[in-house]
């Protein structure tokens, strides 16, 4: 039930706002007067308050079972783009053009480059809204040394980042993204991100728990998942990083062959949750990462203008498997033409708002 204080705050709210501050039920006590000038600041212009999409977000936050045979652990895009640099590339070139761009771009440097024409071609490729269809013409960022793909060997460094939206079913979803430095698995590439999509319905209640595989969105039942209270319980594929909802379906060294909660050598806990924790193999505890609310590609939120990067984020490989993938707002899983569904899947909007912030401004090859 929500506490004294806010039943007044949504008594005193518009109607409007009052379903979105029911959900703060469980949120840290504010003043009357912050508590409703908060639920009315909406920062990305999606219809939810900044409030209500990070008191969901935190209820909701998955706690991820990372494999003991993990090789490349998360890390967070700030610590990664200290260490990669910008490149462009066309392979239509002879030989192929690697055109170096920016050394250790920060997050704003990243989508303002433009390249135009050369080798055969007449259009002009932005780094902050062209998206390369076979990976052929494109800005991306370079691999990490072999030494720097390990990831963040201090799990405070291990940020979550989400993106809420209203969904079709009247509800909210929440798509909780997670980013290494490489993937290791039998396609190698850098820059791999992977992402968990929880739909609510209207009564915030879990509806469906959605897997983004390879080349497809897997949907289950919550009643499939395992829980720990509000928590879904995500296992992480070593190596390759993609989700699962049972231990079973991972391997893990140091017991039966697979994740098992009740056998702390098969894996590393992180909650992802803001103030969570991470308990290591051994039994040594450290603090996980920010849950950190990125926003819209339109209005990105707490400084995050990566989303707006259309380019890779891994060097070119010699297959297209081999080469570094998109982020979450240009993540190729289940396209349907230009429609990134990966970032907008069952997303609830004027069709021009959905237009722009689920098709690239832009095409090249």
């Amino acid at each position: 039930m929500p506490s004294l204080r806010l039943a007044l705050a949504i008594e005193a709210s518009p109607l409007a706002l009052r379903p979105w501050l029911e959900a703060l039920a469980g949120a840290p006590t504010l003043s009357l007067a912050r508590l409703v000038a908060a639920a009315q600041l909406d920062s990305d212009s999606d219809g939810l308050p900044d409030l209500v999409e990070q008191a969901i977000a935190e209820r909701y936050a998955p706690i991820v079972y990372h494999s003991s045979d993990e090789s490349n652990f998360p890390t967070n895009v700030d610590r990664f783009l200290a260490r990669t640099e910008l490149w462009f590339y066309d392979d239509a070139c002879e030989p192929d053009l690697h055109e170096l761009v920016a050394v250790a771009p920060t997050q704003k440097e990243l989508v303002c480059f433009a390249r135009a024409g050369g080798c055969g071609s007449t259009d002009t490729v932005h780094s902050g809204g062209t998206r390369s269809r076979s990976k052929q013409r494109t800005f991306y960022l370079k691999d990490l040394p072999e030494a720097s793909r390990y990831g963040s060997a201090d799990s405070s460094e291990w940020v979550t980042y989400f993106h809420a939206y209203r969904n079709l079913l009247d509800g909210v979803t929440v798509q909780y993204w997670r980013f290494y430095a490489y993937n290791n698995a039998l396609n190698d590439h850098g820059g791999d991100w992977e992402g968990v999509h929880l739909v609510l319905d209207r009564d915030l209640q879990p509806a469906a728990v959605k897997l983004l595989q390879h080349s497809s969105i897997e949907e289950h039942p919550p009643a499939e998942c395992q829980w720990e209270g509000t928590h879904m319980r995500i296992y992480s594929e070593g190596g390759g990083h993609a989700s699962h909802l049972t231990g079973r379906d991972v391997f893990a060294r140091g017991g039966p062959g697979f994740i098992d909660p009740t056998v702390p050598q098969t894996f590393v806990r992180q909650e992802t949750w803001t103030a969570g924790s991470v308990r290591w193999f051994s039994g040594r505890e450290g603090k996980a990462g920010a849950l950190l609310n990125i926003g819209s590609k339109g209005a990105p939120m707490n400084g995050q203008e990566f989303i707006r990067y259309s380019g890779l984020w891994g060097s070119p490989g010699i297959l297209y498997g081999t080469s570094g993938y998109w982020g979450p707002a240009y993540n190729e899983t289940a396209m349907v033409g230009d429609f990134v569904a990966a970032w907008g899947d069952g997303m609830k909007a004027s069709p021009e708002y959905i237009a722009a912030e689920c098709s690239p401004a832009a095409w090249t090859r």
